[in-house]
């Protein structure tokens, strides 16, 4: 019996003395006071995957096959017409022997993850300064049953529909590049920040050139 709670009071002093050396200091689960030691560093590394920005978005995109001749046109626009699913696409006749057109939907989110890239905090006698990189496009994620067909004419395999989901993908990339995104994260990128880390200095944060 003595045994044991001698190995019971060393458990517990073990465990009082890790409390003490790496998680006093802490004033709530969401909120780090930092010092300078390497292991408050990789205590912010591994909260912050900072997703700052979602940006819902649609795309339209769209492919199309014509005819190369006359000859082509009327054959094709009578396989058609004998087709249940391709019948009124037969009666238009307008040279088109294929087209697929599709109303993606997509989200895009922007956002810094400090867990690949480095980030530095410089600390000053009046001042810490956190250095991070810009925010950047993190992933675009497609929503494959939110895809909503509005052109099937003709037959299409499965690596073509590939190729429009990748063509949205670019489109959305491009819109988030147009409505500056990347930039527009800046500032709740900042706030979360500013809410995590706890300091009596002045808190100064920038953004890598």
């Amino acid at each position: 019996m003595i045994i044991r709670l001698a190995i019971i009071g060393l458990i517990a002093f073990a465990g009082y003395w890790v409390y003490q050396l790496f998680f006093k200091g802490s004033s709530g689960e969401d909120e780090i006071i930092l010092d300078e030691t390497p292991l408050k560093v990789e205590q912010i590394r591994s909260i912050l995957e900072l997703n700052t920005l979602k940006f819902q978005d649609e795309a339209v995109v769209d492919t199309v096959e014509y005819y190369k001749t006359g000859n082509e046109v009327l054959l094709g626009s009578l396989n058609k017409l004998i087709d249940p699913d391709q019948f009124k696409h037969g009666l238009k006749a307008d040279g088109t022997k294929r087209r697929l057109t599709l109303i993606m939907k997509g989200e895009l989110l922007y956002g810094v993850d400090l867990k690949r890239k480095d980030f530095q905090f410089i600390s000053k006698p009046d001042s810490l300064i956190i250095v991070i990189p810009k925010p950047e496009l993190l992933s675009v994620s497609l929503n494959p049953k939110g895809t909503e067909v509005y052109i099937e004419n003709g037959d299409w395999q499965d690596y073509e529909r590939l190729y429009l989901q990748r063509k949205a993908r670019k489109k959305m990339i491009a819109t988030g590049d147009r409505l500056k995104l990347p930039e527009r994260a800046k500032a709740p990128l900042e706030k979360a920040l500013r809410s995590l880390v706890r300091t009596d200095k002045k808190l100064i944060i920038k953004f890598e050139e």
